[in-house]
C-alpha cells in the first residue's frame, strides 16, 4: 500500500505540476495576444502616419504643379498675345504675299479629266529633266469651252524655279508641248 500511497502522491504532483503548466500557458497565451493587439495597433499608427506623409506630399506637389501650369499658361498667353499682335499679322500676310519668287504660270497644257494637274505638271517637267517637289499645282479661274486655264505651280525653293525657267525655252522645239 505504500508503493500505492507514493504512487498516488506522484500522480498528485504530475497532476498539480501539469495543472501549474496549463495556468503558466494560458497566461503566455494571453500575453502573446496582447502583444499581437499591440504590434497591429502601431502598425495602424505607422500605416497612417505614412498615408498622412504621403497626402502631404502629393498635395504639396499638386499645389507645385499648379503653380508650374499657371506660369507656362501666363507665358503662353503673352506669346501668343504678341504673335498675333495685328501689326505681326499684317507683316507676316505681306512677307507671304510678296515672296512669289518660287511660282510659276504654264499656259497651254491641256486640260484632262484622266490626270491631276500634278501629274501633268510633273510630266512637264521630266520632260526638263526635272522633278522637283511640288508644293500646289492648281488652275486659276473658270473652265470656259476648250480654252486651257493656265496653272499656277509652286515650288519649295526659288532656285529649281529658275533652273525649271531656262529649261522651258526647249519646249518649243518640243512636239508635246508646241503651243
Amino acid at each position: 500500500m505504500e508503493h500505492l500511497d507514493h504512487t498516488r502522491e506522484r500522480l498528485d504532483n504530475a497532476t498539480d505540476l501539469l495543472l501549474k503548466r496549463d495556468s503558466e500557458i494560458i497566461e503566455l497565451q494571453s500575453e502573446i495576444s496582447a502583444l499581437k493587439d499591440s504590434i497591429i495597433s502601431m502598425k495602424d499608427t505607422m500605416l497612417e502616419k505614412s498615408v498622412t506623409a504621403v497626402q502631404t506630399v502629393v498635395k504639396d506637389e499638386i499645389q507645385n504643379y499648379s503653380a508650374v501650369l499657371q506660369t507656362a499658361a501666363t507665358a503662353v498667353n503673352q506669346t501668343c498675345v504678341s504673335a498675333l499682335a495685328p501689326s505681326k499679322l499684317r507683316t507676316a500676310i505681306a512677307s507671304a504675299s510678296v515672296d512669289r519668287s518660287s511660282n510659276l504660270m504654264v499656259y497651254g497644257l491641256p486640260e484632262s479629266n484622266q490626270q491631276s494637274d500634278s501629274t501633268l505638271v510633273k510630266q512637264l517637267f521630266e520632260h526638263l529633266s526635272e522633278a522637283p517637289v511640288l508644293s500646289v499645282a492648281a488652275r486659276l479661274g473658270k473652265r470656259e469651252g476648250e480654252r486651257a486655264r493656265p496653272v499656277r505651280v509652286v515650288l519649295r525653293n526659288r532656285e529649281i524655279t529658275r533652273t525649271i525657267l531656262g529649261k522651258s525655252v526647249s519646249l518649243k522645239d518640243s512636239d508635246q508641248y508646241q503651243s
